[in-house]
Order: structure tokens, then C-alpha cells, then sequence
């Protein structure tokens, strides 16, 4: 049985959203602001939780509909028969989320009161009070408000799936994979090309690309961690049966060509454990090295140029403008036929530097990066 669902994922990137969404399940799905929404049956629910490489948390759509207060969310809530998705001994939590210049009630508030309806719904099926769990629910809901147009969603991921499994160091600055994933669809990135990133930080662009470029199913990496093992209607021998099929089309003996580089030795450090943690470590080369000197160790010639460049101050440089120009004419003479790809929060600059340098920017690919407004920007020469 097909279900409407729908996925969050990174503003900007939704429409390469919407195509590993086809590419993986075979479900056509309609780009939204921050999530994709489609039709999906459980198996395909699955199978996008264990391998989805773009995606952030994946729903069972229970409600789409326009709401203008909460007695509007309270009615919509209220309709939903809860008794398909949550059993009478399990607990239950509401995640609320709401983008609105209306301040007449809060995120709180609408999570609050789908609570409130989901208890009293149960109750009135079937005389059992659910409890609620804030800490660690058997099962999340969540409520999503933007303007007027409420998403109410059963998760069956749990925690985002861009947490990815092998994060044992944290770069100050590290770059969210799903976003790392974004730029190489951005960039057009085959994994028999050449792919180097000379400000790694941690590793993630590198790691990332590996673990494409293998078919490494992410998500069956934390399949422990997954939602969808609580919920009552999932059959759990198959959840395990898609994991193992998924792992069987890992490419181990595949060797892609993928470098990361970075001036700071603790950066690399890390970047090394992360990537052994991931178990790339023998498929990337990691190297102490400055972009700046970048012709004196560059001996080959890659097919892409890959990189989230520090953002200015925060990361300690003063004069970003001479920054830029600065990675950018080493990398126009040091590797002239790759495709330069970067995100950066400051594109008006980065772009005169790439044409300064001679590139000729592809295009700008504006995303929301947490509270930041970035741009990932594609350019040759």
C-alpha cells in the first residue's frame, strides 16, 4: 500500500532531493520548500531511511491542510485515527516546528496541541491515555507550520539522517554531508573522475565521495538508531532483509581517485579517523598541505576541485577578498582543466575572484546552511 510521506532535507537542494528520491525508489516526488513530497509503500520507506544520501528525516504524511490558529491544528490532529501508528503501551512524543511572521502561537504551542489531540483521538478509540516521552518516545510525530499550510508527519527515521555514522571528529567549521552530497550532484562529479579538496577540514567531502563512489548504504549504518524499528506496522525481519540486500551491492573492490588536503595538521588527524571510522581510509589520500602552495605538490590533474573555503572571520581571516583570489589563482594554474566547485557565504566576492582567475561560473546554487544563507557555486575555465 502506497502512503503519502514526505522528507526534510537542505533548502536549495530539493530538486536533487526529488531525483535520488527516483533514482533510488523509483517514486517521482515534488520539490517543496525544504522537503520533497511523494508516495511511497513501507518498503520503499525503508530502503530511502538505509541509503538516502540527501535526505534528512523521512514522514508518513497523517495531515496536509491550512490552518489559522490552533483550533485549526487542534481539528486537523484530531481527525487522524493514531490507532494504525502507535500501540497503547508505547510512548509517544510531538516535535513542533513553525515558520511564520503570525506570532500568535509558537512552535511549542502547535506541538502542545497535537498532543493533546493525539491523546484524547486514542483515547476516545480505544480508552487507553497514551504517555508521553519528551526524552526518548517509542514514537515522534511532528508538525510542520509554514504560513498557513500545516505538515503533520509519523517519523520513521529518528535522528536526521545527515548525523552520519562516522563523525568521531568534529571539525570547527564542518560542512553537513547532505550538503557535501548536494555539491557534487551541483558539480556533476562521476566516481571514475578525479576529485581533490584542498581545504578538507574533516574530511566530509572526501569521506562522502568515497562512500558514493562504493554504493555504501549510510543509513544501514546506524540501522539500530532508525525510528521505523519501534513502529508497530513495520515488519522488522524486512527492514534487516533490505539492509542486507543494500549491502550486498557495496562495490569494495571499486577504487575511486579522491584526495583531501588541509594546512592544519589537527584537521587532517581527524580527517584520518573519520575516515577509517567509515572505512574509506585505503580510498582517500589525506595530506598535509597549504592551498596556497598548491603548485609545488599538485602533481596530477583532477577532474573537479571540490571545497568549503573558511567564511571570513570566524574562521580567523581578516581579508577575505585577498583570500579568495589568493585559492583561486593557485588552483586556476595548479589544476586548470578542473570543474571548481565551493559553497561560500559571501558569492558576490568569491565570484570576482574566480573571474579574476580567469573561471567562468557555471552556476549559484543559493541553499539555507542552518541559520546561514550560502551559495554553492560552479565554475571552469
Amino acid at each position: 500500500m502506497r502512503m503519502p510521506c514526505f522528507a526534510t532535507t537542505i533548502t536549495g537542494l530539493e530538486n536533487y532531493a526529488a531525483e535520488e528520491c527516483k533514482e533510488m525508489v523509483g517514486v517521482e516526488a515534488e520539490p517543496d520548500v525544504g522537503k520533497i513530497i511523494f508516495e511511497a509503500d513501507v518498503d520503499q520507506l525503508i530502503k530511502l531511511n538505509l541509503s538516502s544520501r540527501m535526505l534528512h528525516k523521512i514522514f508518513i504524511m497523517l495531515a496536509r491542510t491550512r490552518v489559522e490558529s490552533l483550533e485549526d491544528v487542534y481539528k486537523a490532529a484530531s481527525q487522524i485515527d493514531y490507532t494504525q501508528f502507535i500501540e497503547g503501551n508505547q510512548t509517544f512524543a510531538v516535535r513542533g516546528e513553525r515558520h511564520s511572521k503570525d506570532e500568535s502561537f509558537t512552535s511549542i504551542d502547535a506541538a502542545a496541541t497535537v498532543g493533546r489531540a493525539i491523546i484524547n483521538s486514542f483515547r476516545e478509540k480505544t480508552g487507553i491515555r497514551l504517555r508521553v516521552n519528551l526524552d526518548n518516545p517509542d514514537v515522534q510525530f511532528y508538525c510542520l507550520i509554514r504560513g498557513s499550510e500545516l505538515f503533520l508527519g509519523l517519523n520513521t527515521t529518528g535522528k536526521s539522517l545527515h548525523r552520519r555514522f562516522y563523525r568521531v571528529f568534529h571539525h570547527r567549521a564542518a560542512l553537513q554531508p547532505t550538503i557535501a552530497i548536494g555539491m557534487m550532484k551541483v558539480a556533476g562529479w562521476r566516481r571514475t573522475e578525479f576529485l581533490l579538496d584542498p581545504m578538507c577540514g574533516g574530511g566530509t567531502i572526501p569521506i562522502e565521495a568515497a562512500l558514493l563512489a562504493i554504493n555504501v548504504p549510510v543509513g544501514a549504518k546506524k540501522l539500530n538508531e532508525l525510528a521505523l524499528l519501534k513502529l508497530s506496522f513495520i515488519d522488522i525481519d524486512r527492514v534487516h532483509a533490505i539492509a542486507e540486500e543494500l549491502e550486498r551491492g557495496v562495490d569494495p573492490c571499486f577504487r575511486p581517485r579522491i584526495m583531501g588536503a588541509d594546512a592544519s595538521p589537527k584537521s587532517i588527524e581527524g580527517a584520518l579517523l573519520n575516515s577509517e571510522k567509515a572505512g574509506v581510509s585505503h580510498l582517500v589520500e589525506f595530506s598535509v598541505k597549504d592551498v596556497f602552495k598548491i603548485r609545488d605538490w599538485l602533481r596530477d590533474h583532477p577532474d573537479h576541485v571540490m571545497m568549503n573555503p573558511p567564511y571570513g572571520i570566524r574562521m580567523g581571516i581578516s581579508r577575505i577578498r585577498e583570500f579568495y583570489e589568493g585559492v583561486c589563482a593557485g588552483l586556476s594554474k595548479a589544476a586548470p582543466k578542473a570543474r571548481l566547485t565551493a559553497i561560500v557565504s559571501k558569492p558576490g566576492i568569491f565570484s570576482k575572484a574566480l573571474e579574476k582567475a580567469g573561471y567562468t561560473v557555471l552556476s549559484k546554487t543559493p541553499i539555507v546552511y542552518g541559520k546561514l544563507n550560502a551559495v554553492i557555486i560552479s565554475a571552469e575555465r
